[in-house]
């Protein structure tokens, strides 16, 4: 960790294996596309997906980062602390994981009835989510998994297990695809995410059993105060991407789809942070700020912030750029149309501008993760969803579908320069 070339030879290395893994989960809206088009029937199957994203963003992923700078602490006291620690989490994640997946549904039934989004059967919304309901509940089990292991530097096992529901859902496209039916994905994506939390699982003891047993500890102590901060935070996100769904559905009919299909282009793009620049600056911020703190200065933060934004300003400028070509190439094909590659087109390049902004802010959100900050996380993210579904609202009536990315746009760049703010604070030390 000490010298460049290592540092982004595994930077690039994870963010290849993360590109590896999602892989499959790329290629299930390219089959959904081809096969199912745009319409009422993928509006509708996209409509439940957003409610396992809400769970998982509410539950799961900030369980994954909130984790982080406690796992680390337990595996510094040695094997003993790691195993209690981690004991006691997987019976509390699966059983949080359960109850989310279950308020998970009441939220998308209250939601469908409230909006009665344009000629979507509701009933078809929520058999589709009953069958993602599994995945919901594994993805909170898996965040803890993950999380641990960025602690241990064991990243490449977290980034592979990104793969798990990919495949899964990947499979039942192709078979959903020869049926003509779209249940089968849903299926197959349940399937793969309780296969991640085996696979992750079987890593971490992995990692723990070579470890020398060592001393007691209390390193979960302020956990729960840190997680329910992170839910609440990423909840407010997840919340208002939720709800974006269920507004563009007033505008047309297969809005909710041309979204998401831009969403996914964007989520590709986004593997680099997200499975590369992102857990590994978690993980080396949360290291130093155990073994000596971990100060704001140029050399330990800002030097490396102004890398990962030119990365990002590289990558937005590509897929702005690119974006006919994107779209033509992987989405043109089968029952997608002429007009739906116009309007994904479209939607993509604006969603260029606000990736910068997002990925941006992902990075400099590793820092206060590793700080444990997760109560100044909360109030940012606050004004981060706020201004997100103000200026959708705003905007919505007046440019229709380009609203959301508008939206996205315009909140990614305050939350960025809210949290370049915040990033002087330095925090307190870990206590032994």
């Amino acid at each position: 960790m000490t010298s460049a070339r290592p540092n982004a030879f595994r930077i690039a290395r994870l963010a290849l294996l993360a590109g590896l893994a999602k892989g499959p989960g790329f290629l299930i809206p390219i089959v959904i596309a081809a096969f199912f088009g745009a319409g009422h029937l993928t509006d509708a199957y996209f409509l439940a997906y957003g409610g396992l994203l809400l769970v998982g963003g509410t539950v799961g992923q900030p369980l994954e980062v909130a984790i982080v700078p406690f796992a680390a602490h337990a595996l510094s006291l040695g094997q003993r602390a790691a195993n209690v620690f981690m004991g006691s989490l997987f019976r509390r994640g699966l059983a949080l994981g359960i109850a989310a997946a279950l308020l998970g549904a009441v939220l998308l039934w209250a939601a469908l009835l409230m909006s009665r989004p344009d000629q979507i059967a509701i009933g078809r919304v929520l058999l589709f989510y009953i069958l993602l309901a599994p995945a919901a509940a594994a993805w909170c089990v898996a965040g803890l998994y993950t999380g641990s292991l960025v602690s241990a530097w064991q990243l490449e096992a977290g980034a592979v297990g990104y793969g798990f529901r990919g495949v899964g859902a990947l499979l039942g496209a192709l078979i959903g695809a020869l049926m003509h039916e779209l249940w089968p994905v849903a299926v197959g994506a349940s399937a793969g995410e309780w296969s991640r939390v085996w696979w992750l699982r079987t890593r971490w003891r992995q990692a723990v059993n070579g470890m020398a047993p060592g001393a007691e500890g209390t390193p979960a102590r302020g956990f729960l105060a840190a997680a329910t901060s992170q839910m609440t935070a990423n909840g407010l996100l997840s919340g208002s991407q939720f709800i974006e769904r269920f507004l563009v559905g007033t505008v047309a009919v297969a809005a909710i789809s041309r979204i998401e299909y831009a969403n996914r282009l964007i989520m590709v793009a986004a593997v680099l942070f997200d499975g590369g620049i992102g857990p590994w600056l978690l993980a080396r911020w949360a290291t130093v700020r155990v073994r000596a703190g971990l100060k704001s200065d140029w050399s330990s933060v800002y030097q490396l912030l102004v890398l990962a934004g030119t990365a990002a300003f590289v990558v937005s400028l590509a897929l702005a750029v690119g974006a006919p070509l994107i779209v033509a190439g992987v989405l043109h094909h089968g029952a997608f149309t002429a007009d739906d590659t116009a309007v994904v087109t479209k939607l993509l390049r604006w969603y260029a501008v606000g990736y910068f902004f997002n990925m941006s802010a992902l990075c400099v959100e590793r820092l206060l993760l590793a700080r444990a900050q997760n109560r100044l996380f909360l109030v940012l993210t606050a004004v981060r969803s706020a201004v997100r579904v103000a200026t959708i609202m705003l905007l919505l009536g007046q440019i229709g579908i380009l609203a959301l990315p508008a939206g996205y746009a315009a909140a990614e760049a305050t939350y960025l320069v809210a949290l370049l703010v915040a990033s002087r604070r330095e925090g307190v030390p870990v206590a032994a």
